[in-house]
């Protein structure tokens, strides 16, 4: 709710606030992802959990959200981001050559198909 309300506000420094916090919350969520197995043994894993979520939600500007953020995952993209843009850009390359050749077998496949069946009639 609160980050539809943000969207709609003219300001747009409370859509930064909270898209930092859809960024660090949805890394979390990857992390957990895989070690929540591993996790949930230890006690007070989901009140610990239940914390942190409201500590990166909390309304200050020392919030989880935007320490972590400023200070791991924005060095972390700013090193890496072109790497990823390359990659991105080359399977972008390679998903639209591969949707054009399959798109021409089947074309060929379909007029094919198409001679044969005018053929045996």
């Amino acid at each position: 709710y609160i980050s539809i309300k943000a969207i709609e506000t003219p300001d747009k420094n409370d859509d930064t606030i909270w898209l930092t916090y859809w960024v660090v919350y949805g890394l979390f969520h990857i992390v957990e992802f895989f070690s929540d197995v591993f996790l949930f043994w230890f006690p007070f894993y989901y009140v610990s959990k239940c914390a942190f979520l409201l500590w990166c939600m909390a309304p200050f500007s020392w919030n989880g959200s935007q320490v972590l953020y400023n200070r791991i995952v924005r060095p972390f993209f700013m090193k890496h981001h072109q790497t990823v843009d390359d990659i991105v850009s080359d399977l972008r390359g390679q998903a639209l050559n591969t949707a054009e050749s399959v798109t021409r077998e089947v074309t060929r496949a379909a007029m094919s198909q198409a001679l044969e069946h005018e053929n045996n009639d």
